[in-house]
């Protein structure tokens, strides 16, 4: 999976070399960080209500 080949359009300069390659398992584990940060987020925001309603 090359992401940044301009080949693909993944550049917007007509000129420019092939790219690095982005392998499965960085997308996974980027989409596994995205998906920790929103429920952490969710977490905090739920627990900041708790303790907004007892106090």
């Amino acid at each position: 999976m090359d992401l940044f080949d301009a080949e693909l359009g993944g550049r917007d300069e007509p000129d420019a070399g092939p790219g690095g390659s982005c392998s499965w398992v960085t997308v996974v584990i980027l989409g596994i960080l995205v998906l920790l940060a929103v429920l952490v987020h969710s977490f905090f925001g739920w627990v900041r209500d708790l303790l907004s309603a007892l106090f």
